[in-house]
């Protein structure tokens, strides 16, 4: 453990590095064998379920992008109308990934059963497993190993489409004239 102070922006420190044992308070009524295990297996899911955030956060930043560069296409008079289509193809997949990743928010929404989503699979670890101190549960490593393995293939596919291509739609628009839009840095040179 280190303590220190921060004052307008500058880490002193205050005392030399220690090393602190903590002790688990109170009796758990299902103690784990093994309290590091356990911490590991917390810290793991905490790596998911921020990757997982990360992923929702970007797949609605990704969303809003196509949103106005289809607009912004649709505004423009010299843009090739492939360039729609093929910014309304990229929509569909990231509604795909969205469902996968979040759940399918219109069935839900009419009370119809839906399947599991990654998301929820990595909240019901981190609600379950992060308020006790016992070992977790068969169900929640069963949901995390789960939540992994669909993830990790959509995680490069939401890549690949935002870094590949919605970057390919901006830049068509872009050299097309299309009026600016988030995401990308206009281009222009003196005349």
């Amino acid at each position: 453990m280190r303590l220190a102070k921060r004052v307008n922006g500058v880490t002193t420190p205050l005392a030399a590095p220690m090393v602190v044992e903590a002790e688990g308070i109170g009796a758990s009524s299902l103690p784990p064998a093994d309290r590091r295990a356990v911490a590991e297996y917390s810290r793991k899911v905490a790596r998911l379920q921020r990757a997982v955030l990360g992923a929702e956060e970007a797949a609605g930043e990704a969303q809003n992008r196509i949103l106005l560069v289809k607009r912004a296409i649709q505004d423009t008079p010299g843009a090739d109308p492939k360039l729609l289509d093929e910014a309304w193809a990229i929509e569909a997949r990231l509604k795909d990934l969205m469902v996968a990743l979040t759940g399918d928010t219109t069935r839900s929404r009419r009370n119809e059963p839906t399947s599991p989503s990654i998301s929820g699979r990595v909240n019901q670890v981190v609600g379950g497993f992060w308020s006790t101190t016992s070992a977790p549960t068969a169900t929640h490593k069963r949901n995390y190993d789960i939540a992994a393995a669909e993830f990790t293939p959509l995680l490069a596919s939401l890549r690949s489409l935002i870094d590949d291509d919605l970057r390919k739609i901006e830049t068509a628009a872009e050299t097309a004239g299309a009026p600016w839009t988030p995401g990308r840095v206009p281009v222009w040179s003196a005349e």
